[in-house]
């Protein structure tokens, strides 16, 4: 089985060039959105979305 780039990265394993190219594409995308929330439990990912994806002003209308 593959390991992902986290996985590679917590364990302390090295990455090649093509899995940091990637891991940088994709924090470049979450800066441009302005930073993620992640919602995990137990180690286990729950799910994902946009920082400043959620206005309390919608929510209770």
């Amino acid at each position: 089985m593959k390991l992902s780039c986290y996985e590679k990265i917590s364990s302390g394993a090295d990455l090649n060039v093509k899995e940091i190219q990637s891991a940088i594409k994709t924090l470049k995308n979450i800066l441009k959105k302005g930073g993620i929330v992640v919602v995990s439990e137990n180690n286990t990912l729950i799910t994902t979305y946009n920082l400043d994806s959620y206005d309390r002003r919608l929510a209770f209308k």
